[in-house]
């Protein structure tokens, strides 16, 4: 799937973000190497980042749908926590995690992200910036 093809929010602090995760998501599908290891780690170290921030975001914004954002990000965690811990037994497949996390965030951007945006957006147009 080509960059131009995904879903982008038109909110530069995210998109930047969002744009990364899949650049290393995209790695799963091309990986060569003999360990999987450092990349898993970096998409895990990055997703833990990204959610973070857009949690501050939304708690410094006083968003309104928090917990539920919350819990769509504990879900994808668990996702990538669960394959990373079955990553040695040989039955895992990158490419479905890629599938699987690829998918995940774009329509997590399309739906719990857009809402998000928009209300920050809509307390930043009150204060004027």
């Amino acid at each position: 799937m080509a960059e131009g093809e995904r879903y982008l929010l038109g909110f530069a602090e995210m998109d930047i973000q969002h744009q990364y995760l899949y650049r290393l998501f995209d790695g799963l599908e091309t990986f060569q190497g003999s360990s999987l290891e450092p990349l898993l780690r970096e998409i895990e170290l990055y997703v833990n980042f990204h959610f973070t921030s857009e949690e501050n975001l939304m708690r410094l914004y006083e968003y309104p749908g928090f917990a539920s954002h919350q819990t769509d990000h504990e879900y994808a965690a668990a996702k990538l926590v669960s394959f990373m811990e079955n990553s040695g037994d040989g039955k895992q497949n990158p490419a479905q995690l890629r599938i699987f996390l690829t998918g995940w965030l774009m329509e997590h951007s399309k739906t719990a992200d857009a809402d998000y945006v928009s209300w920050i957006e809509k307390r930043r147009s009150v204060l004027g910036i």
